[in-house]
């Protein structure tokens, strides 16, 4: 069974490269389980994640002797523009998803109270295999600028938030390393790890600014 399994994984490998898409490395973060503590903001908040941030992706390669020549695909933008909707609705009582920035006509149609706004500033990924000892280590810096505008599109603050994932990653002695070298280390939970942090660290931002949102 183990010699099917890694040959399928050899076969979706050459595949792969072949069609120049690379592997799609799947990313699942979760949300901080502080967050079900909250007590929500009994406000109407329009949610603006910019496009370019929905829908981005970053390719890496990653070429050495022990884990062999890896084409990785991460799709950072869609699991971390779902965590933000998931995180905002836990904060709000109310939240609205916009495809655009609004203006005061939209504002007051909807009855929007407050508006955040989340844009990708940088994403960095270190991918490292540390041969003396057989193991990965991933590394991602992933960086936002946030801004949290009143209803009549004042800012009440505007930051930009950055936080590091990380993740270990060790050779799988069973199989001497067999498969590393077909479908590479995982660097998927250091991807993870960074976004569980910054909506997490973006929802402290909102909690702390929770009087001054209420009263503007």
């Amino acid at each position: 069974m183990k010699k099917i399994a890694l040959f399928t994984l050899l076969f979706l490998f050459i595949v792969g490269c072949a069609n120049g898409r690379g592997m799609k490395v799947i990313i699942k973060p979760t949300l901080d389980k502080r967050l079900k503590e909250v007590q929500p903001i009994p406000l109407h908040v329009g949610l603006f994640i910019e496009p370019s941030l929905r829908h981005f992706s970053q390719e890496e390669w990653q070429t050495d002797l022990i884990a062999g020549i890896h084409h990785y695909v991460f799709p950072i933008g869609e699991p971390l523009a779902k965590n933000i909707e998931e995180m905002t609705k836990r904060i709000f009582n109310n939240v609205t998803i916009l495809n655009e920035l609004p203006n005061r006509e939209i504002i007051e149609k909807t009855g929007l109270d407050v508006i955040l706004t989340v844009q990708l500033k940088a994403s960095k990924l270190e991918l490292i295999v540390e041969e003396s000892v057989w193991r990965a280590i991933g590394k991602h810096d992933l960086s936002v600028h946030v801004s949290l505008l009143d209803k009549n599109l004042n800012k009440i603050f505007e930051d930009e938030l950055a936080v590091e994932g990380k993740n270990l990653d060790l050779i799988d002695y069973e199989t001497e390393g067999g498969w590393w070298k077909i479908s590479g280390p995982k660097y998927g939970p250091a991807v993870e790890d960074s976004i569980e942090k910054l909506v997490f660290k973006i929802a402290q931002r909102l909690i702390a600014f929770r009087e001054k949102i209420i009263i503007n």
